[in-house]
């Protein structure tokens, strides 16, 4: 059975093999096609299988790779599950250029959950440290620039709000994978990420942090 260092290393590769995939998927499979206007799921409808199909399926199952060192962790372990699962939906399900049909409406609403379960997740999972807990909270901004862009601006700008989205997500997930491989290193028992003890703050169970 793989162990979960090596489940993390892999899952560190996953995240540079899917910037580097959704970097490629960027050169315009259309000379038309405008980054800031237009998301990366618009770019992929002309690129159907390409690159940046490629890269969410890989996105999707680095998060997964983390699974098995968060055992005790449940809610981040269930929301990276779900960030996995979502991710892989989003890139069966291609969205539309023009109306959406029930396709493009699968992929709206699973990126959507797959962009908020990741940072759920790890600000949810503790210890977290302050790189992880400033990214998460600026792929969150970015979220909400998407929002108001889909919802106030006409889709102003929405492809460039998107992009710093992702990044910010990408750079979550390998923090994360570098977290556990810090916890990994720091013991030899118990799950990876922390071990809970009694007599927390205020008498309730807590975590205990390891050292950084």
């Amino acid at each position: 059975m793989i162990d979960s260092r090596t489940l993390a290393r892999l899952g560190l590769f996953g995240c540079a093999l899917t910037a580097l995939l959704a970097a490629i998927g960027q050169v315009d499979p259309d000379p038309g096609l405008d980054h800031a206007a237009l998301t990366v799921s618009d770019f992929a409808v002309h690129d159907r299988g390409g690159a940046t199909d490629v890269a969410m399926i890989v996105y999707g199952l680095s998060a997964w790779c983390l699974l098995p060192a968060l055992r005790g962790a449940r809610l981040p372990r269930a929301l990276l599950a779900l960030f996995g699962a979502a991710m892989l939906a989003a890139a069966i399900a291609p969205t539309d250029l023009g109306p959406l049909t029930a396709t493009g409406y699968v992929h709206r609403y699973a990126s959507l959950l797959a962009f908020t379960a990741l940072p759920v997740a790890a600000l949810t999972l503790r210890p977290v440290t302050r790189a992880v807990r400033a990214t998460a909270l600026a792929a969150s901004g970015f979220a909400l620039l998407m929002l108001a862009s889909a919802t106030l601006a006409d889709r102003r700008f929405i492809g460039a709000a998107e992009r710093y989205l992702l990044l910010a997500e990408v750079l979550l997930l390998a923090l994360l994978c570098l977290r556990v491989l810090a916890a990994e290193r720091s013991t030899d028992e118990g799950p990876a990420w922390a071990v809970p003890v009694a007599g927390a703050r205020h008498g309730r169970p807590g975590l205990l942090r390891r050292p950084r």
